[in-house]
Formats: structure tokens, C-alpha cells, sequence
């Protein structure tokens, strides 16, 4: 109870989050389960009321903590002021790009000419400079500060405007942690680079020399838990130890001391993960417990754990590796024996324990999966089956190596070579599963889909534990019921998906080659973002939409991947206002398209930075170019940039604004910084077909929800480029492109978007 209502508290404070509110609230109550079944209503309402003011003075204490009066002003007036801060974890890289960034606190600032004490956590963030920041260590510079949405766990974003001057040097237990971690990486040998990633991933938890590309098929596959230090790693941990210390003759407490030293070493070791605190905490109580003498429910001792980390932590409750480690120990705990007994009346013992290690984790874990992808990931239960035998061998091996590679180098460099055959194992099953066809299946999204999935757990829970017959029959009807309905559902789905375009579109990224074409609906009303080169693409497009009048037609500057296609456009089409941008462009293309436009009677606007409007529901902001182009260096940097703003989503159009015009843009943070850009979701339509050329910064802070880039098949630029997707990646970002799908359309229902695309995709 009192975790549940931690969960809905925090969950609360982030609107981004609302899916994940009801799903995680669920399994919250399901985590802590008290062994009385007889408890009387008023201890519940003990409980709840207990809870949430714990939950609610723990969350007020550390968020006002991070929010210091003396440094609100200066924070939310993007000011640059003078500081000295501690690195509170190691620098880490921004995907692909050059840049980095650092959980720091600032023990003093200069505000308003005067040094003040202040204590306020927030995340800096700088180039390759701020990779030589270490942990634990204090530093001087100037920092630019900006504002984070309300409830966010920083109190503020900055940078350093200057080289960061060291103050005092980390404490000996700081370079200790690092030495050993830099001996241990130094010392990985294997057979591939990726085998070699994936021991460090499971021993230490440092994902950085995994490719992206097996990150991805790890994410798609459904085995990026692997690399997430939990419960397995603190196991080994303790018994490794635990058993050392029982073998030298050492008595209970003596074995408790030991055993509480090597999990805090461990801890930070690895550093202060979700699962890695959830897992050590509940260790360290079952560890208590029994040096005690006491009987310990591994459930409680979940609860607890989950408890301390809670009211330590309330931010935890929106961390999604945090929720899926509890939610797949908890599927451990309540579904494994059961499942395992029924499957051993047809399968070996060993085979089915894997099964049911393997199912009762994807049960309970699957309504926060179905957050973090589109589908069912279909080969998730064979891929976990086969991976899950080759995980200890790893973790045992590279926790040995990683404690003797600061000593004997050559040994860890044995030690980790023999766990990468293991690893590159793993790294065969996952490429073997991801490539093949339909890694993934429909499920419905949203809350709908969240819904579903905790009512898969309660029924598959009934089934499998309750006592009388009628709640197991219960349980195994509801089964049968979502399972035919989510069957009806996803066939529906996949006929819908292949008629396009779906009938409730509100944004089509037409496929015009390498061009750019994207139509914008509102009731009825149209908008259309460039025409690309060819007529006939571009008509063939309008049609398929039932585009017969043009409302707003912007051309954003005159290459002709953007205007070419305009006689395709408006023939036999009205169009309402044209806006063009006002850059001083002397090709024929800029000429010979305004003659077209004059000659056609239509009324033409020049674009300027500040101007607005409203299309059916949807209103408009032009965020570039200034006033007669004022700065543009060519006619991609003086590119028409709009922000499109709806109840269901909003959508950033970039046309072909380069990295310094992105950086124009951003330094108006009025609209980037605003929280009512992220209630809804974000759709980006990437800048010039996903060159390198891209701010990355922007795109971090704008963390967008869906990413369309228009771009030709097998063009000759390269584009998109492997850094912007990365970068893309890297922010979360659902990345879909016209070369691979073609024409791409998306709705939105029930704050969820869904897509369907042309034949050719």
C-alpha cells in the first residue's frame, strides 16, 4: 500500500508519465503483499494515510532542496552566474555526439554580487571538455543556467561557459572506484567488440562499448535487462563472499559485516542504479533477516526494499528500469514455482523452470514494456530461454576479473576472455531473433494497452495461485477473453495498417524521393510544408490524402527538392495563403516559382520569425527566419522553421535549417522551454533529410516522440546519416523514414500516434 501510493504520488508530478500512473500503481499493490489476508479496513486506511504523507513530506523535502530560493530568479531568468559544484556521477556521452553530460551540486554561487551557500542538485551538460570531469570532484566555473519542467527530479540545467577550473581533487575512494573500473575495461579481451561489451554490461553494468546496433536489437528482442546490474549480480555478490567468509570459519555477524561491505562496495562499484540500489536493499534485508534468525517473506522483503528506496527517492518512481526490476522480481517471486509445476508435467525440470523464470518475468513486466515499444516482442520468450543459462558464467567470471585487474591484469584479461564466448553466444541469439520476421506484434498503446496488460497479470495470478476453483476459473476465462480479443484486435490492426491512408490522419510525410513534402490536417483544412521536386509524386500524394484545396501552402526556401514539385501541387487545386521565405535567393528556382505563384492569383507572404496563426485546430508559430532573413548565411539557414501546436500532439517542421540556424532557434528558449510542449507528444519532421548537420543539443532538450525524415532511396548525400540517428536513438525517439515506408501517415487517438504507411513500405 505504502508503495503504491509512493508510485501514484511521484508518477503525478510528471504528466509524460500518465500512461505508465495506472500500470505501475497496479503491480505497486500486487509487490506488497501482506501475509494476513484478514486485515481489517482500518489498518488499510492506516496504511494509506501513513503513506502518502511519508511519500508526500519525503518528495516536498528533496524537490524544495533542489529548488533553493537563492538560485530560483537566476535559474528561471536563464542568467549566467559564478559556482562551485561536486561531480555526482561520471560523465556520461550523449550517444553518437560530441557531447556530455554530468549530475553536479553547487555549493555556493554568486548571486546579485554576493556569495551564498546554496545545495542545489541539477545536470550539466558541455562538450568533450566535460568527459574530464571526475566523480566526487569539485569544480569552478561560470554556469548558464536554465530551468527544468516542474517535478523533475533536477533543480536545474546548465553549462559552462568557460573551462571548468578543479578546486579539490575526488576523495581516495572516489579514484579508487575509478582506477579499478578503468583497469577492469582496460583489461576486456574477447572475441568481438560486442561480446566484449556485453561483460562489462553484465558484470559492472557500463554499457558504452556495446554498439548501438545490438542495442537495438537487444531493446527489440527484449534482453536489454541483461546489461541492467539487479538482483543476480548482488547475489553473486553476497554468495561469492558469504561463502569465502563461512569457508575462513567466520561467524554469523561476521559473515553479516562482510556481507553488507561487499554489497555496499558493489553498489558503488557499479553506481547508485535503480535496480542496483532495489536489488542491494533487498538483499541486504533477507541478509538481516536471516543473520536474526527470523523467517524472511521475500515478497516483504521487495515491499520494504522498494519502501526505503521510495521515501530515499521519490523520483525513482517514474525510472523505468526502476519499475520494470521490481515488476519482474515480483513475476519471479509470485509465478515461477506455479508455472514451473504445470509445465514439468510435460517438459524436463530444467527446462521448465527456464520457461517459467522467462514468462513470469514478461507477465508482470509487460505494461511498462508496452511503454517503451509499439508491440509484443514475439521471440522474447525462446530469446530469454536461451540467453538465461550463459548469464552466470559471465557475471561470475567478470566480477572476478574486475576485482584482480588492478593487480593482475594478465588474469582478468584471461578471465574476460573466457566469458566472452558466452557472451558472443548471447549476441548470436539476439541477431538470429532480430532479424527475423515479425520480431514484433500489435498491441494496443496507451492506456487501453496499459489497462490490458494489468489485467493479464491479475487474471494469469488468479489462475495460477488462488485456492478456490471459481477464481481460478475466473482467471482463466479473463485469460481467454483478452486473449481473443487482443487476437480480433491486432488483425484489425494489421488491416488497418495496411490500407493508407488511415482515415483519422493528422500528418502525412508524403514520399517524394529526396524531398520534402508534409500535409498537416485540421478539420477538414490543409496545410502543406514544401512540394519536393516532382509533379507527379507530389499530386499522386494529394490524392491518395483527398487534398483538393490547400489552406496554407509554405514553401520554405527555393532548393528544388522543396519547389520543383509545385505545378504538381496546385493544379486544379485552391490554394488559400502562400507563405515563402524572405531570403534574397537569385536563382531561377527562387524567380521562376514566384512568377508561377503571381501568375496563379495566389496571395504570398514573406515568412518572418513571430508570426502566428490558427487552421482548424491547430495554431501555427513561425520560429524562423528573422525579419527579411536577417543572419541567414544561405537559403537552407534562412529556411522556414514552424512549431504546430494541437490538443493531441504538436509537430516541429525544420526544413533544412543547418546546425547554426538550429542554434538561432534555440536561443529563444520561450518555446522549447515551455512544459506544454511535452503533454502531449512530439513529432519532429528532422531537418535536411537527417544530415550530420544538426544541433544536438536542441534535440536533446526537445527529446521528441516521434521522428519523420523524408528522404530518398539509395541517394547520393548519405543521407540520414548514422550520428543524427543515433542522436535520434539515443533520445528515445521513434525514428521512421519515406525511403524504407514510404508515405507515412499519423493519427493520434487517445494520446497515443499511430502510423500506417504507402504499398511500398
Amino acid at each position: 500500500m505504502a508503495l503504491a501510493t509512493s508510485y501514484l504520488l511521484a508518477l503525478k508530478t510528471k504528466s509524460r508519465f500518465e500512461s505508465l500512473d495506472f500500470c505501475c500503481t497496479t503491480l505497486a499493490c500486487l509487490c506488497f503483499s501482506p501475509d494476513d489476508t484478514g486485515l481489517v479496513l482500518k489498518r488499510i486506511l492506516l496504511l494509506l494515510a501513513f503513506s502518502l504523507l511519508l511519500g508526500f513530506t519525503s518528495f516536498w523535502i528533496q524537490h524544495s532542496s533542489s529548488r533553493p530560493a537563492a538560485l530560483a530568479n537566476s535559474i528561471q531568468s536563464f542568467q549566467t552566474v559564478g559556482g562551485e559544484f561536486t561531480v555526482l556521477d561520471n560523465p556520461t556521452q550523449f550517444s553518437a555526439t560530441k557531447n556530455y553530460w554530468a549530475t553536479i551540486k553547487i555549493h555556493t554561487a554568486k548571486v546579485s554580487g554576493k556569495n551564498q551557500q546554496i545545495g542545489a542538485t541539477g545536470t550539466l551538460r558541455g562538450d568533450g571538455a566535460l568527459s574530464q570531469l571526475k566523480l566526487g570532484g569539485t569544480y569552478r566555473c561560470q554556469l548558464a543556467l536554465s530551468p527544468t519542467p516542474l517535478g523533475d527530479r533536477a533543480g536545474f540545467k546548465a553549462r559552462c561557459t568557460n573551462s571548468p577550473i578543479l578546486v579539490s581533487a575526488p576523495s581516495p575512494s572516489n579514484q579508487a572506484v575509478l582506477a579499478l573500473r578503468k583497469s577492469f575495461l582496460a583489461s576486456l579481451e574477447g572475441i568481438d567488440s560486442d561480446s566484449i561489451g556485453l561483460v562489462a554490461g553484465l558484470a559492472i553494468g557500463d554499457v558504452s562499448k556495446i554498439s548501438d546496433e545490438l542495442k537495438q536489437q537487444m531493446k527489440l528482442v527484449s534482453l536489454t535487462h541483461l546489461t541492467a546490474v539487479s538482483g543476480a549480480n548482488c547475489a553473486i555478490v553476497l554468495a561469492m563472499f558469504y561463502f569465502v567468509v563461512r569457508r575462513l570459519g567466520g561467524g554469523r555477524w561476521v559473515r553479516l559485516a562482510v556481507g553488507l561491505c561487499a554489497l555496499s562496495g558493489y553498489v558503488f562499484l557499479v553506481g547508485a542504479q535503480p535496480s542496483v540500489l532495489r536489488a542491494a536493499v533487498m538483499a541486504g534485508a533477507v541478509l538481516i533477516g536471516i543473520s536474526l534468525g527470523r523467517k524472511t517473506s521475500p515478497l516483504n522483503a521487495l515491499g520494504l526494499s522498494v519502501i526505503i528506496l521510495l521515501v530515499a527517492d521519490p523520483w525513482l518512481a517514474v525510472d523505468y528500469g526502476f519499475a520494470l526490476s521490481v515488476a519482474a522480481t515480483v513475476g519471479l517471486l509470485i509465478l515461477t514455482e506455479p508455472i514451473s509445476v504445470k509445465l514439468q508435467k510435460r517438459l524436463p525440470k530444467g527446462i521448465a523452470l527456464a520457461l517459467a523464470v522467462a514468462i513470469s518475468a514478461q507477465i508482470y513486466c509487460l505494461p511498462i514494456l508496452l511503454q517503451l515499444q509499439p508491440g509484443l516482442a514475439t521471440y522474447s520468450l525462446p530469446a530469454n530461454v536461451l540467453a538465461a543459462p550463459l548469464v552466470a558464467p559471465i557475471t561470475i567470471l567478470g566480477i572476478v576479473a574486475c576485482m584482480l585487474a588492478w593487480i593482475f591484469p594478465w588474469l582478468a584479461e584471461g578471465l574476460t576472455y573466457l566469458a566472452s564466448i558466452p557472451a558472443w553466444l548471447i549476441t548470436q541469439i539476439v541477431q538470429f531473433f532480430a532479424n527475423s520476421n515479425n520480431a514484433t506484434l500489435g498491441w494496443p498503446t496507451g492506456f487501453a494497452g496499459a489497462v490490458i496488460a494489468t489485467c493479464v497479470i491479475l487474471a494469469s495470478t488468479l489462475w495460477l495461485k488462488s485456492e478456490p476453483s471459481s477464481l481460478r476459473n475466473l482467471g482463466l476465462a479473463t485469460l481467454v477473453i483478452i486473449s481473443a480479443a487482443s487476437l480480433g484486435s491486432i488483425a484489425v490492426n494489421l488491416v488497418r495498417s495496411s490500407q493508407w491512408p488511415i482515415s483519422d490522419w493528422s500528418i502525412t510525410s508524403c514520399d517524394v524521393g529526396q524531398g520534402d513534402a508534409t500535409v498537416i490536417r485540421s478539420r477538414g483544412r490543409y496545410a502543406l510544408i514544401d512540394v519536393g521536386r516532382d509533379d507527379r509524386k507530389v499530386d499522386e500524394c494529394l490524392q491518395r490524402l483527398g487534398v483538393s484545396k490547400i489552406d496554407l501552402l509554405v514553401l520554405t526556401h527555393f532548393d528544388l527538392d522543396h519547389i520543383g514539385g509545385l505545378r504538381g501541387a496546385i493544379g486544379g487545386r485552391e490554394v488559400g495563403i502562400t507563405m515563402v521565405s524572405p531570403f534574397k535567393d537569385e536563382r531561377w528556382g527562387a524567380t521562376g516559382t514566384n512568377l508561377y505563384l503571381a501568375q496563379s492569383g495566389i496571395s504570398v507572404i514573406q515568412a518572418e520569425k513571430g508570426m502566428s496563426g490558427g487552421m482548424g485546430d491547430i495554431e501555427w508559430q513561425v520560429l524562423a527566419p528573422n525579419r527579411n532573413a536577417a543572419g541567414a548565411e544561405d537559403s537552407n539557414d534562412a529556411s522556414i522553421v514552424m512549431l504546430w501546436r494541437a490538443s493531441q500532439f504538436n509537430v516541429l517542421t525544420m526544413a533544412d535549417v543547418g546546425e547554426k540556424g538550429q542554434m538561432r532557434i534555440a536561443s529563444d528558449n520561450g518555446w522549447w522551454s515551455d512544459p506544454q510542449i511535452h503533454r502531449v507528444p512530439l513529432i519532429l519532421k528532422v531537418s535536411h533529410h537527417g544530415s550530420a548537420d544538426q544541433f544536438a543539443e536542441l534535440i536533446e532538450e526537445l527529446e521528441p516522440d516521434l521522428s519523420l525524415i523524408s528522404v530518398g532511396q539509395k541517394n547520393s548525400y548519405g543521407h540520414p546519416t548514422q550520428r543524427t540517428l543515433r542522436l535520434l536513438a539515443a533520445t528515445g525517439s521513434a525514428v521512421y523514414r519515406t525511403d524504407q515506408l514510404g508515405s507515412i501517415s499519423v493519427a493520434s487517438r487517445n494520446g497515443a500516434l499511430v502510423l500506417s504507411n504507402s504499398p511500398r513500405g
